[in-house]
């Protein structure tokens, strides 16, 4: 089922993604600024569309297709209140509906939180825990430092 709605939602940001491309926009600042947001809604969309696979071993989208449903909201709420633009439910309802099944259907859920540590630091002791391991890991950790 994690699957299923993985690609579904992928699918709809693709399809979303295609219909921004041509249709009418709010404020052209994608082009301007030399970003494109259909080509980043495409890309997350292909991602979580490939990452149904194996979910499991592509934490990262599932974290990111989460994220989706938050950001809908504070986009549709942010345009709405700073610049008056009509508020539209049908993104909010889809994206916070997908987020609460990706956080109800992921087989571990207690992973979807990213543990708290400094990646530095963090890989630091497992070079050196490598390196009290083996006396060829403990070389390597001294060229680097």
């Amino acid at each position: 089922m994690l699957t299923v709605v993985m690609v579904l939602m992928g699918a709809a940001l693709v399809g979303g993604s295609a219909r921004a491309l041509f249709g009418e926009r709010l404020l052209p600042l994608d082009q301007e600024l030399g970003t494109h947001a259909s080509a980043a809604a495409a890309i997350l969309g292909i991602g979580l569309m490939a990452a149904a696979i194996h979910p499991a071993q592509n934490i990262a989208w599932v974290r990111a297709g989460i994220l989706y449903g938050l950001v809908t909201i504070l986009y549709e709420l942010g345009a709405h209140y700073l610049i008056g633009a009509e508020f539209f439910i049908g993104p909010v309802i889809f994206g916070i509906s997908c987020s609460l099944l990706l956080i109800a259907l992921y087989p571990q859920p207690a992973k979807l939180v990213p543990p708290i540590s400094d990646p530095p630091t963090a890989y630091r002791q497992t070079v050196k825990a490598a390196a009290i391991a083996t006396p060829a890991a403990a070389a390597a950790a001294d060229e680097k430092a």
